[in-house]
């Protein structure tokens, strides 16, 4: 859980406001206290979606809310106004809870903070137990948020709803047992009996290993297995897919994650729905080549991947952190409503479901990349309200996740990569 370098749990709790968190970091006798708060608060900042929000009587985008936060650190707590320390107290409570800036609805304050972190307690409780108030305090609230997280996953699947008109997302959760990854549907079955060496009558892990082995056996690469998934996915009925997308790392550069800032460092491809028309969709994607279309989505896909290698592995920045932005299931509405990027890939609604993908070192040790790195993404084109994605259907493309996981691992397991660039 992100805390200040200088100011531990204890020393924060009760604090409620704008006024008690400036005198307790002017309190501090640690000299850094002041750069260790600062660097919390920078974090919502960076590692949050594109967001407009009021500040001061305005609307403001994270730059000007960046500028703003940067003019306190040549200045002691105690000369901040009050509304530069709310700033403080909300980009700080939003950090310690690793609640993303672009949870605020409307205004950069802690009174929207605290309206976002009383709703996800209650989300939270929700699961855990019905019965238990939220603390009272702002910071004890961040921090209990934190705290029921890591006990909600341990039997449920968290997911963000994004919803492009509003500007803002929530936040849901799916209970585990909902989510069947033993019993592979129709298409996939098919999709493997068409491969060499995947069994049949086998468990759904089982079959997706013997024909990751098969492949990696055959040609040192696992391509052709995602590839057969992925296909499954535009054939299976309950997804109603128009294309879907899948993005993981290589596996050439597992012993150096912080270098995989490089496009060949990623295996992202795109696969079209048979038959899909986008000469329908022209006026949005500005085009109707299915060649083009993949192009934009690797490009963006690639873009998004090797930013968050940088903030999550890169030097000072979030080793390894939980990131609402970065990691977490997805379901997306209206996202083309107003955003360029998402109307060029014509994105309407759909789901992402994230995985993280262990492997091992040469020397042994087991490590995880984290759930960002894994990216499985269903999309559909359409306006029409009847083909909105539905969380049931969110649970289904989880479902494939897990089981692009179980190849992807084998792949890392086998020593071979996903896709030689070479072959």
């Amino acid at each position: 859980m992100p805390v200040s370098v200088s100011l531990s749990n204890t020393h924060l709790a009760g604090i409620d406001t704008a006024a008690a968190f400036r005198a307790a970091v002017g309190a501090s006798p640690d000299p850094n206290c002041l750069a260790g708060v600062l660097g919390a608060c920078l974090r919502p900042l960076v590692y949050s979606r594109h967001h407009w929000l009021v500040y001061r009587g305005e609307y403001r985008v994270r730059a000007d809310l960046r500028s703003a936060l940067e003019s306190l650190r040549e200045r002691a707590p105690g000369e901040w106004h009050d509304e530069e320390a709310d700033l403080a107290l909300t980009l700080f409570a939003l950090d310690a809870a690793a609640v993303g800036l672009d949870e605020l609805e409307d205004r950069a304050d802690s009174a929207a903070a605290r309206t976002t972190l009383l709703a996800r307690h209650a989300l939270y409780a929700s699961v855990l137990d019905p019965d238990e108030s939220a603390p009272q305090a702002l910071l004890d609230l961040a921090f209990r948020v934190a705290r029921m997280r890591a006990l909600v996953e341990e039997t449920h699947e968290l997911y963000s709803v994004i919803d492009g008109r509003a500007w803002f997302r929530t936040e849901g959760v799916i209970p585990g047992k909902d989510i069947d990854r033993s019993v592979l549907p129709v298409p996939v079955e098919e999709a493997l009996d068409a491969l060499p060496g995947s069994g049949n009558g086998t468990s759904a892990s089982a079959r997706l290993t013997a024909a990751t082995r098969k492949a990696v056996a055959l040609d040192a690469q696992s391509a052709s297995v995602l590839r057969a998934i992925m296909a499954a996915a535009l054939e299976d009925p309950v997804l109603r897919a128009d294309h879907v997308t899948l993005t993981c790392p290589m596996g050439n550069m597992l012993d150096q994650p912080h270098e995989m800032t490089t496009s060949q460092a990623f295996f992202t491809e795109t696969q079209l729905r048979e038959g899909i028309e986008l000469e329908d969709f022209a006026d949005r994607l500005g085009h109707a080549s299915d060649e083009q279309l993949q192009r934009t989505v690797r490009a963006r896909m690639l873009k998004l991947k090797r930013g968050a290698i940088r903030s999550l592995y890169g030097p000072g920045c979030m080793q390894g952190q939980f990131v609402e932005k970065h990691g977490g299931h997805m379901l997306f509405r209206n996202e083309d409503a107003h955003y360029r990027g998402h109307q060029s890939i014509g994105c309407s609604s759909g789901g992402r479901a994230s995985f993280a993908l262990g492997y091992r070192l040469a020397e042994g040790a087991e490590h995880v990349l984290t759930s960002m790195v894994g990216d499985f993404r269903v999309v559909r084109m359409s306006h029409d309200p009847r083909d909105e994605f539905t969380v049931d259907e969110l649970k289904h493309t989880i479902r494939y996740a897990e089981w692009i996981r179980v190849v992807v691992e084998e792949t890392y397991r086998a020593g071979a990569v996903i896709r030689r660039d070479d072959a």
